[in-house]
Parts: C-alpha cells; structure tokens; sequence
C-alpha cells in the first residue's frame, strides 16, 4: 500500500493517507519507529503491527490515567482496559504498569477488605465475593482473609447488631428476621448466633444491675 499522505493533524497525532483513500490516525512516535512517510510503502502485516502499536500506547496512556485517578488491582484494571481495547492490548499495558510499580495485588488485596470489613461491615462470604469481582485472584483473597481474627470480625458484627438490630432480639421471630438479614451481609450462621448470644447475656446483665 501506497503512503499518499502522512502530516501532522493535532499534537503528537499524525494523519496517514493509504492508496488515496484509507485514513488513520496514530501518535507520531509510531511514525518514527515505523520510519513512514510519503511515497513510501506498507505491507498488510507492517500496517497491522502499527495499529497495534498506537492502540498498545494508548493502552498504556489510559492505564496510567486510571490509576492516577485510584488504585486497582490487576485484574480489574485488564477488564477495564479490555473493553476498548481488546484482551491482549489490555493485558500487555497491565503488565507495563505493574512492572512500573503501579499495581500490587497483595497491597490491594489488604486495604479492600479492610474496607468492606471495617466500613462497609460485610461478613467474610460477602467480601470474598466482592474481592472476586474485582478480578483478585482467589489464592491472594484467601492469603488476606486469613489474616483476620474471630475476635476482629466478632467486633464488628457486634456493632451492626448493636446499632441496626438490638432492638429486635426480644423474641424469635425478630431473632429470626436479624439472622436472615446478616446472613445476606455474608456473616455465617456461627458467628451470628454467637453474636446474638453475647448481646442478649448483655442485656441481661444491665437488667439485673437495674434491679
């Protein structure tokens, strides 16, 4: 294919004119590392490879933005990535990234689930699905997890409890109602009763004292 035209458009942006009629647009590092220019020719394959160049660097351009704007964990960022530009530009320009120091999934991995726990108050089952979501492997969310304590996460179940539900652990019906709600915010069966247990001897006790 015949290089008809090839000028500067905007910024770094350069216009590439094909056989009179094919028009692309690509950065003009992309021009010097190809060595193009007007008159020149350009194969299927060399044509093929330069778009896959300039989409490679915008990969890389839109990852650094992404995470300068908040962090990610690798394979959110690749889902993110994937959906302009394709599975293996987008997991090309996270490995650019990460081999710059931007990702870390273990760090990532640790402040998440802080969050869902500490803030959120969500129960194990609940975190470790929204830690799946995001695209942390699994081996990693398990390492993290483990990391907490039964007294830990009893601390918060215990406030959720104390500050949506205290007031309804007076009969089983309303037991029952509390149980069903904290079982869909991922605390297991144990845990709840356990917790339930601790604030209905607490009552009990400030009772008795009243008296």
């Amino acid at each position: 294919m015949l290089i008809t035209e090839l000028a500067e458009y905007k910024g770094d942006t350069w216009e590439l004119e094909l056989d009179g009629a094919k028009k692309y647009f690509v950065n003009g590092g992309v021009v010097g590392r190809f060595a193009l220019k007007k008159g020149g020719e350009l194969s299927e394959n060399e044509l093929c490879e330069m778009i896959d160049a300039d989409t490679l660097r915008k990969a890389k351009k839109r990852a650094l933005y992404l995470l300068g704007e908040r962090a990610y964990c690798a394979g959110e960022l690749r889902k993110k990535l994937e959906k302009s530009y394709g599975s293996e530009i987008a997991e090309s320009a996270v490995e650019y990234v990460s081999e710059l120091g931007y990702i870390d999934d273990g760090d990532y991995a640790e402040k998440y689930a802080e969050y869902l726990i500490t803030s959120k108050r969500y129960g194990l089952s609940r975190v470790r699905r929204e830690m799946l979501l995001k695209g942390i492997p699994r081996e990693i969310v398990e390492n993290t997890l483990s990391k907490f304590t039964e007294k830990e996460l009893d601390e918060e179940l215990l406030y959720v409890i104390r500050r949506k539900y205290s007031e309804k652990l007076g009969d089983f019906d309303g037991r029952r109602r509390t149980t069903a709600a904290l079982v869909r915010r991922g605390y297991d069966i144990g845990s709840i009763k356990r917790c339930i247990e601790t604030i209905i001897n607490e009552k009990l006790d400030e009772e008795f004292e009243e008296e």
